[in-house]
């Protein structure tokens, strides 16, 4: 029997959206008084990178009415207290460094932050940039690099050689505790992941992202490699980073061991709060999840236009312990998941470690095929409960 290659956790959790209700409770009201993640989304972005799916906007207006907009929404949420924070894009170092030091003081006297994340691109990152974002407490940064090999960028619509990448991540190597790189596969004329990984592991980098390319109509004209090539090559760069010291702690996220990345643990544990700021920014709490409307313009006239979804608590629970797969580790009652499981134990996805089910490493390339399939299974027999 042929499944279907499910690439993103988006599309594998899917099934619950039609149990999803909008709500008139208010966002201010459900993250008052609660500690969790903060994700403050920078939708500008000055590059076209044909590959891309995510809301951006090109910047045609003054940073500081976009930030003052940023700060009169968190405003009211003086409540909340972040132990992690993330910046998000978009590219969010567009933003000068005084505009991000004017968010940070907003929020830095509210509890102890553990982590402060903001992405970037190379092309967006020099030593003055590092030693200003540095000296704000930022202390993990992430880069776009999706592969070193000079062709794939072109195709990919990557502005810096191989060779400035390169530079980049060593100079913020000196900057930042924790460097982080996104890198894709089911790349256009064929994969280059494990060479690209092999880069990463050699320039000493703490935390990796290996995810698929997700096609868009640009992409989809290109040929690419079959699940089956696509599958060997993953499992190829995963025995390379194991070997290395790396390991599989979230998601599609490898770790040498310095980097703990917090921010992604409110994904795997949804009873944990993320509270998202800014244009396009989601977030959720119990369950409940909220998403911001995008468009900067309106959002500078009106920046506490927030919708609020609900859904059964029943259903939450199912979500939770779903989505917690993503770990890769979890406690679990096969009884709502038993045809789900019988597949990925039979395909090798998974192993049972006493109570425990765990990934395995084709588990891992399947995973979100994996949770679409638990979350078939669990609403079946929630809807004929």
């Amino acid at each position: 029997m042929r499944i279907e290659w499910i690439k993103t956790h988006h599309q594998a959790l899917a099934p619950f959206n039609r149990f999803k209700e909008k709500a008139h409770t208010k966002a201010t009201k459900l993250f008052a008084n609660r500690k969790g993640a903060l994700y403050i989304h920078i939708p500008f972005c000055v590059g076209r990178c044909r590959f891309c799916i995510l809301y951006r906007e090109y910047p045609n207006m003054p940073y500081e009415h976009f930030v003052s907009a940023l700060i009169r929404e968190m405003r009211k949420y003086r409540s909340f207290q972040p132990e992690v924070v993330y910046f998000g894009g978009g590219t969010p170092t567009l933003l000068p460094t005084t505009e991000l030091g004017r968010i940070l003081d907003s929020i830095e006297k509210r509890g102890e932050i553990k982590e402060i994340t903001i992405e970037t691109t190379v092309s967006e990152f020099d030593e003055k940039k590092a030693e200003e974002l540095a000296s704000l407490g930022i202390n993990r940064i992430s880069f776009g690099v999706q592969s070193f090999n000079n062709k794939k960028r072109e195709i990919l619509g990557r502005r810096s050689p191989e060779s400035e990448v390169i530079e980049k991540l060593k100079l913020a190597r000196k900057h930042f505790e924790i460097v982080s790189i996104d890198l894709l596969y089911d790349l256009p004329y064929g994969n280059t992941l494990q060479e690209d990984v092999k880069k990463a592991v050699e320039l000493n980098i703490d935390g990796l992202s290996i995810y698929p390319l997700v096609y868009n109509t640009t992409m989809q004209s290109y040929p690419h490699p079959n699940i089956e090539e696509n599958e060997q090559n993953f499992l190829e760069a995963y025995d390379y980073l194991k070997e290395h010291g790396y390991k599989h702690i979230s998601i599609n996220h490898f770790s040498n061991g310095k980097d703990k990345f917090l921010y992604s643990e409110y994904f795997t544990h949804l009873d944990k709060p993320l509270l998202g700021i800014g244009p396009g920014a989601g977030g959720h709490i119990k369950n409940y999840e909220t998403f911001h409307p995008p468009r900067i313009r309106r959002y500078i006239m009106d920046p506490y236009r927030v919708n609020v979804f609900s859904m059964p608590e029943e259903v939450f629970c199912g979500i939770r312990v779903i989505a917690s797969m993503l770990k890769g580790n979890v406690k679990i009652l096969p009884g709502n998941f038993a045809a789900s499981l019988q597949v990925a134990l039979n395909r090798e996805w998974v192993g049972l470690r006493g109570k425990n089910l765990m990934l395995l490493p084709k588990g891992l390339f399947w995973a979100n095929t994996l949770i679409y399939l638990m979350s078939l299974d669990f609403l079946r027999s929630y809807v004929f409960h």
